[in-house]
């Protein structure tokens, strides 16, 4: 059984961080997404989410879901899936959210970022149903940290070698921001769009999502800046501590930034500081390899490991209208 936990943000991220997923020969693993924690919570109410955070009865995360309320319909989202190895039956999440809400109607959407690997229930016996039309990717990359930076260096492909020395001989100053500027981030991937001749709605080139990112999840974001000698900038990376993991989210560069392989330094430089923080694995935060084939490459040349998720998964109630609702999920990021 489960329960919506009343705790602080610090209370619940403290929790978070005491979840172990898998247990190696030598480290742990906990939450693998920053999608449970508070500061996604927290972005997300931007965009008309509220929040339910459930717990088990020994007081162990199960899940953050988000939800959207509007007159008998219920929406509800859980993006960063069921934790600490919590098989939880369809049927019974679903009249769990029915309670809470008061709606007459649920539609309920899980995705299962931890991967297979670790925690691979048989989701279609519990009453799950892959969904029609995904949001997010269903594979990714993952860096591991815990060896030696000559090892992990020695791991790049020849090519992405290659451009990382380039990168340090060209004139690159590429610094770790403590306190990152939320306007900058929003500047370089709004020049990013406009290179790539498209507008996507994301919440990395809206201010007031960046400024929200920055303030609650604090020093877990680590950002990698790198600017030219005249401190004009180049390319931005940052990912979000997990425990013993990192997930990528913000990653921009401009023209002159790939003239002068900024990318590589400051991927390279946020990795070398997310190992000395203790970090494990370096989750790249998703990767089409069809689709998106330039981005999946420059990734996997950092010698990371192909990785499969969970998945994504709904319910419904009527059931019979989970169909109709998934096919519009694509409005409810």
């Amino acid at each position: 059984m489960f329960q919506v936990a009343q705790w602080s943000d610090a209370e619940w991220d403290r929790a978070l961080d005491k979840v172990v997923i898998w247990t190696g020969n030598d480290h742990s693993v906990g939450v693998w997404t920053p999608h449970n924690y508070s500061g996604w919570a927290r972005l997300k109410e931007l965009d008309g989410w509220s929040h339910l955070r459930l717990v088990d009865d020994t007081d162990t995360p199960i899940a953050q879901v988000l939800v959207k309320r509007k007159g008998s319909v219920a929406v509800a989202y859980a993006p960063g899936g069921f934790l600490a190895a919590r098989h939880i039956e369809a049927r019974e999440f679903v009249s769990f959210l029915r309670r809470e809400t008061g709606a007459a109607f649920v539609y309920a959407r899980i995705h299962m970022l931890t991967p297979t690997k670790f925690f691979n229930p048989d989701m279609h016996a519990l009453g799950w149903a892959p969904v029609s039309k995904r949001l997010g990717a269903a594979e990714s990359l993952k860096m591991r940290l815990d060896h030696p930076v000559e090892e992990r260096r020695a791991a790049l492909s020849f090519n992405w070698r290659r451009n990382l020395k380039r990168c340090e001989q060209h004139e690159n100053v590429i610094t770790i921001e403590s306190n990152p500027n939320a306007e900058e981030i929003v500047r370089l991937h709004e020049e990013l769009e406009s290179l790539k001749g498209e507008h996507v709605n994301t919440w990395e080139s809206s201010l007031p999502h960046v400024q929200i990112a920055i303030k609650h999840f604090g020093s877990r974001l680590v950002v990698a800046k790198c600017v030219n000698e005249q401190g004009v900038l180049r390319a931005i990376r940052g990912a979000v501590v997990t425990g013993g993991c990192a997930f990528d989210v913000l990653a921009a560069t401009t023209y002159e930034g790939r003239k002068h392989y900024a990318s590589h330094g400051t991927m390279w430089a946020l990795a070398n500081e997310l190992a000395c923080r203790g970090v494990v694995r370096y989750d790249l935060g998703g990767v089409d390899p069809v689709g998106n084939r330039g981005v999946y490459d420059f990734k996997h040349g950092t010698g990371a490991m192909e990785i499969t998720y969970g998945g994504e998964y709904d319910a419904a109630f009527p059931a019979i209208a989970r169909r109709a609702a998934s096919m519009l999920a694509v409005r409810f990021r």
